[in-house]
């Protein structure tokens, strides 16, 4: 019997595009499971977000790899892995990030709506990625668990930067971009920590799976880093280029060969 075959797909800018999932693309992830392997969603978005791109689609993952690997989830949404930011931690980059101009601060929670703390974005700057909320005040914190801090900077990557460094240098946790969000989540979760995770749930030793990846940009990189084979995009940053295998114009023509 062959090596298990595994691809893991970030979902925005690499199978979500202006609001949707291209046809020819669920046709190609059905048929690469049709032949009996494993789909795996890698993405940044919760639990409800991620349901949400998938609302209306014939696409179910075989497991969800979410919050950049802060959670994993089996076919039917059951979770099989979580870990929380602290409540403190939460707190202090909602207060010191709330008030500034030309972002937004989300909260990600596990199978709730992502919450909106503030947003000071431009009232033109509309996201195609969070598009279910609900307003939250900074003082109802210590009533949830977050999983996640989204950081919406539309158009501004010197501020974006500026904030990375921040967070970086003052709070405990693992800080990614993606686009026009900053994604703050717990200390040791990436998106290849999760598939590692992941791996060692299904119990398949690691020379028995051959892992491919498919995402367009920086969060990406952590299971870029772990795959037998990594593809980037035309579209991505050209430093995401320079670390995949490949870089292709699409998903659906590789993942075909791969099969």
């Amino acid at each position: 019997m062959g090596a298990m075959k595994i691809a893991a797909f970030d979902f925005d800018g690499t199978i979500f595009f202006d609001g949707r999932i291209p046809d020819a693309i669920g046709e190609a992830i059905h048929r690469w499971q049709e032949a009996g392997h494993l789909a795996v969603a890698a993405t940044g978005r919760s639990l409800t977000a991620a349901e949400y791109v998938l609302r209306g689609y014939d696409i179910r993952f075989d497991y969800s790899v979410l919050y950049t690997g802060a959670v994993v989830t089996d076919r039917a949404g059951a979770v099989l892995h979580e870990t929380y930011l602290d409540t403190p931690t939460v707190q202090r980059v909602v207060a010191e990030l709330s008030t500034q101009e030309g972002i937004a601060v989300y909260g990600t929670r596990l199978g709730k709506l992502d919450a909106l703390f503030s947003d000071r974005c431009a009232k033109d700057a509309v996201s195609a990625i969070q598009l279910e909320y609900e307003e939250m005040d900074p003082s109802e914190i210590p009533q949830h668990h977050f999983i996640g801090l989204p950081i919406r900077v539309p158009g501004n990557d010197t501020l974006q930067k500026r904030l990375v460094a921040w967070i970086q240098d003052t709070v405990p946790v693992e800080c990614v971009t993606n686009q026009d969000f900053i994604d703050i989540i717990p200390t040791g979760c990436t998106k290849g920590a999760g598939l590692a995770w992941l791996a060692g749930h299904l119990g398949v030793p690691q020379h028995e799976v051959e892992l491919y990846t498919f995402g367009d940009s920086f969060n990406d990189l952590s299971m870029h880093a772990v795959a037998d084979e990594s593809f980037s995009f035309t579209w991505s940053p050209r430093e995401v280029q320079e670390k995949t295998t490949h870089v292709v114009t699409g998903v659906e023509k590789p993942l075909e060969q791969l099969r």
